[in-house]
């Protein structure tokens, strides 16, 4: 028996049983979080491809149609022109919601070649009626990317920054103070130290606070990396109740001079909209330990620290992912092109999956 093709448009059209029982607990796989999700990226379409033999689930993708996509490009100017690209011809791309990490699901990796097949049919379909530029498959491991059975016409890219990740194993936050190297306590103690003197406290919150001095600050940290404003981040900060959370700031007296959000799924959580006052010193290095309190104390198993900042994350216990694969095809020869032209301009090297032309 061949595999069963269905495409749902929410979450909500699914069992959540059955939606939980193909992702096995792992995180930000769980019909909770795409509930999230969907409420956040209320400007985002999905398209739940969903396979299933005999009536049980066997693979998922889950596909998102968007116009606003966060570009690292370095040039403005260009990262301008393909933002108005993407406003006419949008980008299809499979991942899990806001929270950097892969769509696709198999209930048995023996699916996989033929899921594969289906799951290209239908981005296939999907993006030409919806005139989608890119196909694209992100935040994959090194292994996945070169899985010989992606279909024809997609390539493989490496990107430049991978993720981070902090296994918790101590049962308190002293003890994994105890774990890092004599020069990392020394620094921690002399950050804790100055923080104290300029009066700076970090308290958590279960619930959204201090919203537009926040959203304030979260943006402070946006241009001061140059980057564009999130179009999503009130809906972040607003609705992550939806999910696991814990909001922070940091506080002197009245005064809201960082803040920060921890938001997860399941056993793993990670630090989003940092926001800082570039004014006050040793706030930021609070909320990051202020973060590593949390999810220790509230159980977690993993705190994923993202990108950048290797060197201090690293002294920090954190330990690189390497999800920085993607595998994408143009929606016909013009956009593959183009996309061979900008994967250098994005900081992307190619790795051969396929030398097939994409034809959707």
């Amino acid at each position: 028996m061949g595999l069963e093709v269905q495409i749902a448009h929410s979450v909500q059209e699914i069992d959540p049983e059955a939606w939980d029982r193909l992702g096995g607990g792992r995180p930000f796989t769980t019909w909770r979080w795409y509930r999230f999700g969907e409420a956040v990226l209320e400007g985002d379409q999905p398209f739940y491809v969903l396979l299933s033999r005999d009536g049980e689930p066997a693979a998922r993708a889950t596909l998102w149609l968007t116009r606003q996509e966060p570009l690292p490009i370095p040039s403005q100017r260009l990262r301008a022109g393909v933002q108005a690209l993407l406003r006419r011809w949008p980008l299809l791309v499979c991942r899990s919601p806001l929270a950097a990490t892969g769509g696709l699901l198999f209930a048995d990796p023996a699916l996989r070649a033929e899921a594969l097949v289906a799951i290209g049919e239908a981005m296939r379909s999907l993006g030409q009626a919806h005139h989608a530029s890119f196909l694209l498959f992100d935040y994959l491991e090194e292994e996945q990317a070169a899985w010989s059975d992606w279909p024809p016409g997609f390539r493989a890219l490496t990107i430049a920054d991978p993720g981070t990740r902090l296994v918790i194993t101590w049962p308190d936050f002293d003890g994994y103070l105890r774990h890092l190297r004599k020069s990392v306590r020394k620094d921690y103690r002399r950050h804790r130290n100055r923080a104290a003197d300029l009066g700076i406290v970090v308290r958590r919150h279960h619930r959204p606070v201090r919203t537009e001095e926040a959203l304030a600050l979260i943006r402070n940290v946006e241009m001061h990396h140059g980057s564009e404003p999130n179009p999503r981040t009130r809906a972040v900060w607003e609705s992550a109740g939806m999910a696991e959370a814990t909001w922070l700031t940091a506080e002197i007296e009245e005064r809201l001079v960082g803040c920060g959000l921890i938001l997860g799924d399941g056993d793993t959580r990670f630090l989003a909209l940092l926001g800082l006052d570039y004014s006050v010193r040793y706030a930021y290095f609070q909320l990051v330990y202020g973060a590593i309190r949390a999810v220790i104390e509230e159980g977690v198993r993993v705190l994923r620290g993202g990108g950048g900042a290797y060197n201090m994350k690293q002294r920090l216990g954190f330990q690189l992912e390497r999800d920085n694969y993607v595998v994408y095809a143009g929606a016909g020869p013009l956009f593959h092109r183009l996309g061979r032209w900008l994967a250098p301009a994005a900081g992307a090297e190619e790795m051969e999956v396929s030398d097939d032309a994409p034809r959707i």
